[in-house]
């Protein structure tokens, strides 16, 4: 018993003697990489520092730039030339890194067309999300960056210079963004306007507002073009809830994605007598009558409403004094679908069949016009 003991003891020793040995000759090594692990550590904590201050002092914009240039100096140091372009070079504009335990099912992204501004909300992103997971990238096409932190994450804001649409590539934490302009993807344009929102309401009759009516109409419009199939026309709102644009972005918005014609929604009144009723539609008499002109959409969206609703043709008006008819510079119409001071029409444009079928009506009458030609 006692000389397996001994053997035990001597074995035991002879290995530990061998572990020292062996840690006698490695120590070296594991010092070196000690020191370069808390180099970086260091190093990192640095860099995050840096970031700091300058995410403070400089903007949006010149904190992208400055991330970018960083990343690549930073990874050079580390990576060489080649994996450098691997993990950097990417074709797509922008990186947007997700922190760690978001996915893509934690961002909701918003492009508002009307005021150029496009809205990443990621949940989970605090504070200090723009300096822990910079954006890398360039900074073209865009003209403001920033970002606000919630209760329940963080909103990226990228003000574009023009209106933009997203092409979006998503590779684990990392989102890649490109922007394409809406005339790189359509043959045809098109801008639909529901008027007055928010706290302009418009009309108001018996408790109806206006601004609700036109709303409802184009909504069902934008189905209709939901469901077409022809992918070469692009369509674009003004609004889709109860907001107002203002006038220079609602006449702004076709200028600016080159719109081959623009259609305003709206209804009419005339408290002084209850018993004017029927269609009217605006158009711009200041610019080219002849062709495919503003007053010639106008005709077009005027025949196709009447003749669906059976309402009184009121004819074509000249509406060169209606801010968005004179700004916009594609061929525009302002459609006054009824008034609503008459009570009959008033039962019926709060119809929603009746507003179904107004809606087939002007779509109808785009797209008439975009095959003549618009």
């Amino acid at each position: 018993m006692e000389e397996k003991i001994v053997r035990a003891v001597s074995l035991f020793l002879v290995m530990f003697s061998v572990f020292i040995c062996s840690s006698l000759f490695y120590l070296p090594a594991l010092e070196v990489k000690a020191k370069q692990y808390v180099a970086k550590q260091m190093q990192l904590r640095r860099d995050r520092e840096e970031r700091e201050e300058m995410w403070a002092t400089l903007s949006g914009l010149e904190f992208l730039d400055y991330s970018t240039r960083q990343a690549y100096a930073a990874a050079e140091g580390e990576l060489g030339e080649e994996q450098v372009a691997q993990t950097l070079d990417f074709p797509q504009q922008l990186r947007l890194e997700l922190p760690k335990n978001c996915t893509k099912e934690d961002v909701t992204i918003h492009d508002h067309y009307v005021t150029r501004t496009i809205e990443f909300q990621i949940k989970g992103a605090g504070d200090d999300y723009p300096v822990r997971y910079p954006m890398l990238g360039k900074s073209d096409h865009i003209s403001e960056l920033n970002y606000y932190a919630g209760n329940d994450g963080g909103t990226l804001e990228l003000v574009m210079e023009h209106v933009y649409e997203l092409s979006l590539d998503w590779q684990g934490q990392y989102l890649y963004i490109d922007f394409i302009a809406p005339q790189d993807i359509y043959d045809k344009l098109v801008v639909i306007d529901a008027g007055h929102g928010a706290d302009m309401p418009g009309a108001i009759v018996s408790g109806v507002q206006e601004k609700d009516i036109d709303l409802a109409i184009v909504k069902q419009i934008k189905k209709l073009f939901d469901q077409n199939e022809d992918q070469t026309i692009g369509v674009y709102y003004t609004r889709l809830d109860d907001s107002d644009p203002a006038f220079a972005d609602r006449a702004g918005l076709p200028n600016d994605i080159g719109a081959d014609l623009f259609v305003s929604i709206h209804n009419n009144s005339y408290p002084a007598a209850a018993s004017v009723n029927g269609t009217a539609v605006l158009y711009d008499e200041k610019k080219e009558t002849e062709g495919n002109s503003s007053k010639h959409l106008a005709d077009i969206l005027l025949k196709k409403t009447t003749e669906a609703l059976g309402t009184k043709n009121m004819g074509l008006v000249a509406g060169n004094d209606i801010y968005v008819i004179r700004s916009c510079e594609a061929p525009a119409a302002l459609v006054e679908v009824g008034f609503m001071t008459n009570p009959k029409e008033l039962a019926n444009l709060t119809d929603k069949n009746y507003q179904k079928k107004c809606a087939r009506a002007i779509y109808e009458g785009i797209l008439q016009a975009l095959e003549e030609g618009y």
